[in-house]
């Protein structure tokens, strides 16, 4: 077993994940849209888990029934945002400029995103950045690792961080766009961006 794999298995015990079923995701495809490969271990966490939420934070995965939790979507939102208000998540560029950051992880009302330091050439190299709601530099953390050990790290409190859940954490998938939201988030809201005040 791949080490990567072995964190996604570790973290689907924490959470009780018993699902076997695999997603099949075309990450071929996802690589010719996005112009680059993405780490393997957030590939496995993906095809285990699929889209969904641990406690309110929600990996973006590809093709999510919620077009707010799909990860190329979200990329291009971002990217647009980036353009429209620089500097938001200064020091570092919005991929898919070179050594940008491109988001894999969102969290309920900001509580902390995640996102991947695209500089190094090799997608299993990228460290995860993550921050709170406001993304100033102060607030960076890096972390070396596969998704499924950054995850389990967070929620076990085996590395510091903004997120304020802790064990027990429970997964729970998103069927559709509607369950993905509670209805008092979605009400009168228009159009929806990685961050409420932009």
């Amino acid at each position: 077993m791949d080490l990567a794999e072995a964190w996604n298995e570790r973290l689907a015990e924490l959470v009780g994940w018993r699902t076997a079923r695999r997603r099949e995701i075309d990450w071929a495809g996802v690589a010719a849209r996005l112009g680059t490969r993405l780490p393997l271990g957030y590939r496995l966490l993906a095809e285990r888990f699929g889209a969904g939420a641990f406690d309110g934070l929600s990996p973006l995965v590809p093709g999510a029934p919620d077009p707010r939790l799909d990860l190329e979507g979200n990329a291009a939102r971002l990217a647009g945002a980036a353009a429209e208000w620089p500097g938001r998540l200064d020091p570092y560029p919005v991929f898919p400029a070179p050594g940008g950051l491109l988001q894999w992880l969102d969290g309920e009302d900001g509580q902390l995103q995640a996102y991947w330091l695209t500089d190094a050439g090799d997608p299993d190299r990228w460290p995860v950045l993550s921050n709170g709601a406001d993304g100033t530099a102060e607030e960076w953390e890096r972390f070396d690792g596969p998704a499924g050990q950054y995850l389990f790290r967070l929620f076990t409190g085996r590395r510091p961080g903004a997120y304020a859940g802790g064990p027990p954490v429970r997964f729970e998938p998103v069927r559709s766009a509607r369950s993905a939201v509670a209805p008092w988030e979605d009400a009168g809201r228009e159009e929806w961006s990685p961050d409420p005040r932009w």
